[in-house]
């Protein structure tokens, strides 16, 4: 994505050809400030403009101003797991940058306390849930799937899987 700085705003870059216009918006923070422009140096102009009046609409308002989030941060992690993340992105085929961008993302997605557990390659929140067993019809025998469910979402969950004619413990 194409983006522009000033006084550590982060805006966006994009293109209407319809309108034949530059436009875009401040990252990073919840209100919604826009500009645009015809050309580079008006939208850059317009950008530096749109930071100027959400700095003085804040201060204006008596309420601190956000600041834009860059997307990249470094993180101090010991060479152990530096080693353990490089091999679980390996055996996943991701870079350690992916990898770790999607635990991180599924982490904000699902945040709990208490400790977590490696699934899949990835690093989920360990918590209570259900678990199913369904069964194999080429072999009669069973396999047993745990699922990690939402304690507020188990009963859903297990009217869903009883209409699967899956076996909940």
């Amino acid at each position: 994505m194409n983006t522009l700085k000033y006084k550590g705003y982060i805006g966006s870059v994009a293109y209407s050809e319809p309108d034949k216009v530059f436009f875009g918006k401040l990252e990073g923070i919840d209100d919604f400030v826009n500009y645009e422009g015809e050309s580079v140096s008006e939208l850059t102009a317009a950008f530096h403009e749109a930071v100027e009046d959400y700095l003085a609409f804040c201060e204006g308002e008596g309420v601190k101003p956000e600041k834009s989030y860059s997307g990249s941060f470094n993180v101090r992690i010991s060479p152990d797991t530096h080693r353990s993340i490089a091999r679980l992105a390996s055996e996943a085929g991701v870079s350690i940058n992916s990898f770790v961008k999607d635990a991180l993302a599924k982490a904000v997605e699902n945040p709990v306390l208490g400790t977590a557990s490696l699934v899949d390659g990835y690093c989920v929140p360990a918590r209570s849930g259900a678990v199913l067993r369904e069964s194999s019809p080429l072999e009669g025998k069973q396999t047993k799937l745990v699922l990690d469910v939402p304690a507020s979402e188990i009963p859903f969950a297990k009217q869903l899987f009883a209409r699967l004619g899956w076996m909940v413990e």
